[in-house]
């Protein structure tokens, strides 16, 4: 990809992260078709579709008020945004397998299982710090560009 269409899929990311109610962080992923540089899916961190909200803390972050660290114990709070990309697909019967995802933050631990497990081949990530998913992605193939 290059750095022209990656400028634009990174703004994309931030926009759908913009529709995020989390006061923590907003996070938005993409999943591409990399053959036709396709969005096939996204999703940004938020309550689970169509849900009354009781996961989440409204106005405030339940995760931040009790210190709990990113990508660490997540049946508290917000499906993630490469969750919901992924579950997104699934759910209109989208293939995930050799895709790319584009995201505005590192992927948690959680989620890079997911993204692995998914089949998706390559992620683009701001790779900010040395995290668990990172090295997880690294470690079972999937392919992790710094943007």
């Amino acid at each position: 990809m290059n750095s022209k269409h990656l400028k634009i899929r990174i703004d994309q990311c931030k926009l759908i992260a913009s529709n995020s109610p989390c006061p923590r962080g907003q996070v938005g992923a993409i999943i591409l078709d990399p053959e036709s540089n396709a969005i096939i899916s996204d999703g940004f961190n938020g309550t689970p579709r169509k849900s009354t909200g009781q996961l989440c803390s409204g106005s405030f972050c339940k995760r931040e008020i009790d210190n709990i660290v990113s990508g660490t114990q997540n049946d508290i709070g917000c499906h993630h945004a490469e969750a919901n990309a992924i579950l997104n697909a699934a759910r209109i019967g989208v293939s995930t397998l050799n895709r790319w995802l584009i995201v505005n933050r590192d992927p948690c631990l959680m989620c890079s299982k997911l993204i692995h497990h998914a089949g998706i081949i390559r992620v683009y990530s701001p790779k900010l710090e040395q995290t668990a998913g990172l090295t997880y992605l690294k470690d079972n193939g999937v392919e992790v560009i710094a943007i």
